[in-house]
């Protein structure tokens, strides 16, 4: 595999265990003051902001257009789908515990979240930095 996209695929998952604890971090904060929905719907929407911009520059070296940010949530929900199919199968055709196979099924889904998230933002999107020639 190209050494960029191992990069970017190791940038993306930090990334995505970051915005994990970011958004359990603002949604725990905004239970102080708010119904545990409303707590959700805005810590998740400071964790896909957050994790598009910080996608944008650091993964994928792009500068953020409001198009990617647009598209960007389809990363999401091509991870929810996939996984829950995965998880679906391996719980019903496997039978393996659901707490392992809801483990298993979130990371043999983020290669797919990762070109999903690649796609949104870089299409038609220019480079901000360029990667070093490799030498190969």
């Amino acid at each position: 595999m190209n050494p960029a996209v191992l990069r970017q695929f190791a940038a993306f998952a930090v990334i995505g265990v970051v915005n994990t604890g970011v958004y359990y971090a603002v949604y725990a904060l905004l239970l102080l003051w708010l119904p545990y929905l409303a707590a959700h719907a805005l810590a998740y929407g400071v964790g896909v902001t957050g994790s598009f911009l910080l996608n944008s520059y650091v993964t994928l070296r792009t500068r953020p257009t409001w198009r990617g940010f647009a598209r960007y949530p389809l990363s999401g929900a091509a991870g929810l789908v996939g996984s829950g199919v995965l998880l679906h199968l391996a719980v019903s055709r496997l039978g393996m515990d659901e707490h392992l196979a809801a483990v298993a099924a979130g990371v043999l889904v983020t290669p797919l979240s990762f070109l999903v998230a690649r796609w949104a933002i870089t299409s038609g999107a220019r480079r901000t930095v360029t990667e070093p020639a490799s030498s190969e």
